[in-house]
C-alpha cells in the first residue's frame, strides 16, 4: 500500500491540518509516513500545500512530484496544481463550492464535493477541511474511520476541546457523502 498525497488550499483553509491528522493516523496504525510542506506567505492567505506519503513499506523518497495518487484542491487558486499533479489511476478531490469549471480528468477520478457549502450548513464554516478529510478517508481507505476520529479528538481536544464535536461532525458528514 502506498499513498502519495497532495493537500492544497489557501492559507487558513486547513490543508496542513488535514496532512497532520493523516500523519498522526498513519503512525497510530503503524504505517510509515513522511510529510513535507510549503511555507511562506501561506499564513496570510496565500496558497499552501502539504505533501504526505504513507506506506506499509519503507519510503524511499519524500517527494511527491506530479505523481500524487490522492490530491485535494480546497481552493480555486490551488486546484490547477492538484489537477496537474494527480497521476493516472489517482483520485482528485475538488471543493466544488469554490472551484469553478473543474478540468476534465484524463486517466484519474475526480470527486467533486461542495465541502465549503456543507460546512456552512453544519454551522462550522471552518470545517470544510474536515468534511473533505472524511470524503478522502472513505473513498481511499487509507486510514480507518475510527483512527481519524481518535486523532481529531486527541489533537484538537488537547488545546481546544470545544472544537472536537463540530470537527467530528464535519468529518462524519464528508465520510457519509461519498
Amino acid at each position: 500500500m502506498l499513498f502519495k498525497c497532495m493537500f492544497s488550499g489557501s492559507g487558513g483553509q486547513g490543508s496542513a491540518l488535514i496532512a497532520k491528522i493523516v500523519c498522526k493516523g498513519a503512525m497510530e496504525e503503524n504505517l510509515r509516513v513522511v510529510m513535507t510542506q510549503t511555507y511562506g506567505i501561506e499564513q496570510r492567505g496565500g496558497d499552501s500545500t502539504a505533501f504526505v506519503i504513507l506506506s506499509d513499506e519503507p519510503i524511499g523518497s519524500p517527494i511527491v512530484e506530479q505523481d500524487a495518487n490522492v490530491a485535494v484542491g480546497l481552493s480555486q487558486t490551488t486546484y490547477q496544481s492538484c489537477f496537474e499533479g494527480t497521476c493516472k489511476g489517482g483520485v482528485l478531490f475538488c471543493n466544488s463550492s469554490l472551484v469553478e469549471n473543474p478540468g476534465q480528468e484524463d486517466g484519474f477520478e475526480q470527486v467533486k464535493l461542495p465541502v465549503s457549502d456543507m460546512a456552512v450548513e453544519l454551522g462550522n464554516v471552518k470545517g470544510a477541511n474536515m468534511v473533505m478529510l472524511g470524503a478522502v478517508v472513505k473513498k481511499t481507505g487509507m486510514l480507518k474511520k475510527e483512527t481519524v476520529e481518535h486523532v481529531i479528538e486527541k489533537l484538537l481536544g488537547a488545546k481546544k476541546p470545544q472544537l472536537v464535536e463540530p470537527n467530528l461532525k464535519a468529518f462524519r458528514a464528508g465520510y457519509d457523502a461519498v
